[in-house]
């Protein structure tokens, strides 16, 4: 059970600690029953929004286990910001999925493969569990979703956009970077020449005889047709910081949740005033069901004190900024995704009103993004000096 605040994010992560180092690398891949995942650690939907900080967990993990001993698990830790430095660096992929995913839902309700799968009547009886599993609970172990994503493009043969945007509309920890690039790995879009396919012999080995697929599936895999994967942009330059003795606003969202930690450090201000923001609408456009919605804004709200007001629109927030004689107001870098749109919306009705919307990159951002040009193998390679320059200073 995940619940969206600060202490339950610890006390998962306390349980999970002493599994972080040897048994996590031999035992990680072995699929529990739904939220008995005694393998794997749980702490995707906290670390989508951090309340709980990649470094924070990694410096736990590594008071209890060497680095060597946890290197599996930090890997993991490090896939998600992996996969959201190599979407900043390339957001042409983003619109990409966003333009074949439209048109994938104009004939979606045609397609009887695709509408028996939703209703957890596929005929494959893994798949319809993984359905409901995730459709109730939010959540799915990392095994499953590969498995999930391999049979759902590979052999029931759907457009893998629809996959991709079924998970964004249920998991917890859905972003826009992790799960997108996911399903294109699967689906052979990511990675030139590999692809992902679901065996039967190794669904059952790995839920431990939980299920026997007996359905023939997909031997060979038929890569989509898609758009080339743009060349890397340079990173979005950041803001100016405010000037000293400003009225400064700090407006939290709900990616980093607990960006006050390291957005106002040695900021000499004459007056911070803190706030939320969360746009429904957001959700509401995107079909993301409302537990997930849910689980976002409660996140943000559990981290704001009762004098922040949490807002629910750019004009609200516009409002705030005037109200409080704000010169600036200071915001975590939103990642590419579905705040596109919104954060440009934002921007202008606030700079309209002569207050400097500043955008900002954390220290872990900013170090491990550039990493993120090419494969993950390359990525990896600098993990060890990056853990020791971001995890030692934060």
């Amino acid at each position: 059970m995940h619940i969206p605040n600060r202490q339950s994010a610890l006390e998962a992560l306390q349980r999970f600690l002493p599994h972080a180092g040897e048994n996590y690398a031999s035992r990680r891949n072995f699929v529990s029953a739904p939220l008995v995942e005694a393998n794997v650690s749980g702490l995707s939907p906290w670390v989508r929004t951090r309340l709980l900080q990649e470094w924070e967990i990694i410096e736990h993990v590594l008071h209890q286990h060497s680095a060597s001993a946890a290197s599996k698990f930090i890997d993991e830790v490090c896939w998600r910001t992996y996969w959201k430095g190599w979407l900043q660096l390339r957001p042409a992929v983003w619109e990409q999925y966003l333009a074949e995913l439209n048109q994938a839902r104009k004939v979606s309700f045609m397609d009887a493969t695709y509408q028996a799968v939703l209703a957890g009547q596929s005929g494959i009886e893994c798949v319809d569990q993984w359905t409901q599993e995730l459709q109730q609970t939010g959540y799915l172990h990392n095994h499953v979703r590969m498995w999930y994503a391999s049979i759902w493009i590979h052999t029931l043969k759907l457009p893998w956009v629809l996959g991709a945007d079924l998970f964004m509309q249920y998991l917890l920890d859905g972003d826009p970077a992790s799960n997108t690039l996911s399903w294109r790995w699967v689906a052979g879009l990511h990675t030139k020449g590999k692809t992902y396919l679901a065996n039967p012999d190794n669904i059952q080995k790995y839920t431990q005889g939980r299920f026997e697929v007996k359905e023939r599936l997909a031997t060979e895999a038929v890569i989509p047709k898609s758009f080339p994967i743009q060349q890397p942009r340079s990173l979005p330059s950041l803001g100016p910081l405010p000037q000293k003795k400003s009225r400064v606003g700090v407006l939290l969202q709900e990616d980093d949740v607990r960006a006050l930690n390291w957005l106002v450090t040695n900021q000499d201000t004459a007056e911070i005033h803190i706030a939320g923001y969360f746009s429904p609408a957001v959700y509401s456009v995107n079909k993301i069901a409302p537990m997930v919605a849910q689980f976002r804004q409660e996140s943000l709200q559990s981290v704001l004190q009762a004098d922040h007001p949490l807002f629910n629109d750019v004009d609200s927030v516009s409002n705030w900024a005037v109200t409080k004689q704000l010169d600036a107001v200071l915001m975590a870098e939103v990642p590419t995704g579905m705040w596109d749109s919104k954060i440009q919306d934002l921007q202008s009705v606030v700079e309209a009103q002569g207050v400097k919307l500043s955008m900002q990159r954390c220290p872990w951002d900013a170090h491990f993004y550039p990493l993120a040009k090419a494969g993950f193998f390359r990525f990896k390679q600098g993990i060890s000096a990056a853990l020791h320059s971001v995890v030692s200073s934060s």
